[in-house]
């Protein structure tokens, strides 16, 4: 029997990591991340256990004393990653990787995110309270669905949400993981969970409030958990899988992931099927790696990605979320409470302007507070600040 376990649904449970390794070291610090000489040891019989996407700077030591237990290891995609011993705190690393310009941008969304709104910023590691636990992974995926719902996509991790949900509290409490959270006021606007292991810090899923997105809380939110990094000596942090644009600014460095075939000598059916399996896996990769030399790749992302647009609209067009508006300023706005309605935009009937009247405190660096909302008709809303204040037509 084949048994595929993913690495770092082993990290989200102790026990299970235990079963497989007694200790992982770091081939790039050569520091230890991780090590249990009195866990129980590891038997196979005619078993096959593959362990997906190891990370291959990390050198890891399987659990057995028995000689007949061994492994073959598959090379697969690339990780990124940002090695931080090369610094020595959050304002060298910005030195380094940006220019001015970018990092005075950097300070602009924070700066003005919390000139508008009242943010504090809160990492729980090593202590959460339960009714605030529930209450964050309440939140979590709904603000990673609204998010991808604008972008008429699927995020895989709502499907498999249980797994975080009911392992992040005891992570936590345990120092095996980091909640990082941005909240306005009560309400928590930005969520992070990443896995610790050892001085390795893994960004494991992330999601921010959509109607706060002019003010580019992604950046926020990763400046916040370099920070944290150095701050507790972290090596490494790991953003794992796939290449996106936020990740491509801040990484230093790649790494492949690693498949893991974990067989038994004795059993020639294990042997058979383990060797199969990775020379299979290895044959797959390398015919990927040829493709690309001849730009076929190219071609099959031009073709996917169409494909998956056709997809998209053909299940998402009928529900389509998306709300479309204009934002223009006025210059005259005396008098208005007389004429117009006014209106909560934290009431549900109204709950659609949120973004646009966000938008418009990001320009006019006005505090939530101090604004007034007026609804002048069905289609149109007034924003009246002390300084600025704007129209929203809706599409």
């Amino acid at each position: 029997m084949n048994y595929i376990i993913d690495f770092f649904d082993l990290l989200l449970k102790p026990i299970d990591f235990t079963f497989y390794f007694n200790k992982t070291k770091s081939k790039i610090t050569k520091k230890i991340l991780y090590s249990n000489i009195e866990a129980p040891t590891l038997t196979l019989n005619n078993d096959v256990h593959i362990i997906c996407d190891i990370p291959n700077y990390m050198d890891v030591s399987l659990n057995t004393t028995h000689t007949n237990i061994k492994s073959i290891s598959i090379p697969k995609y690339q990780g990124s990653m940002i090695t931080l011993t090369n610094y020595e705190n959050l304002d060298q690393y910005l030195k380094h990787h940006f220019n001015a310009k970018k990092r005075s941008q950097f300070k602009t969304y924070k700066k003005r995110l919390e000139k508008s709104f009242n943010i504090s910023y809160k990492v729980y590691y090593g202590n959460i309270d339960k009714t605030e636990y529930d209450r964050l992974f309440t939140k979590f995926p709904e603000i990673i669905k609204a998010r991808f719902d604008t972008l008429r996509a699927e995020h895989y991790d709502l499907a498999v949400w249980d797994r975080y949900e009911q392992n992040a509290f005891s992570l936590i409490n345990t120092k095996k993981a980091c909640l990082f959270v941005i909240y306005d006021n009560n309400n928590p606007i930005s969520i992070s969970l990443t896995p610790v292991m050892g001085k390795v810090l893994y960004g494991f899923v992330r999601g921010f409030d959509v109607n706060y997105s002019k003010f580019y809380l992604g950046f926020t939110d990763i400046l916040l958990q370099i920070e944290w990094c150095f701050e507790n000596n972290i090596d490494i942090f790991d953003l794992l899988k796939g290449f996106f644009p936020y990740k491509n600014k801040f990484t230093n460095g790649t790494y492949f992931f690693q498949n893991l075939f974990i067989y038994n000598t004795k059993s020639i059916s294990s042997t058979v099927c383990a060797i199969f399996k990775a020379l299979k896996l290895k044959g797959f990769y390398f015919t990927i790696k040829l493709l690309k030399l001849v730009h076929i790749d190219t071609l099959y992302h031009n073709y996917s990605t169409k494909k998956l647009d056709r997809e998209k609209a053909k299940k998402f067009g009928e529900n389509k979320t998306e709300f479309n508006y204009t934002i223009a300023p006025l210059t005259v706005t005396t008098g208005i409470e007389k004429y117009f309605e006014p209106i909560d935009i934290n009431t549900e009937a109204y709950s659609f302007l949120k973004k646009p009247t966000y938008d418009t405190l990001y320009t006019s660096q006005e505090h939530i507070a101090k604004i007034e909302v007026y609804k002048e008709t069905e289609n149109s809303y007034i924003i009246k600040g002390v300084k600025t204040s704007y129209k929203i037509t809706c599409a």
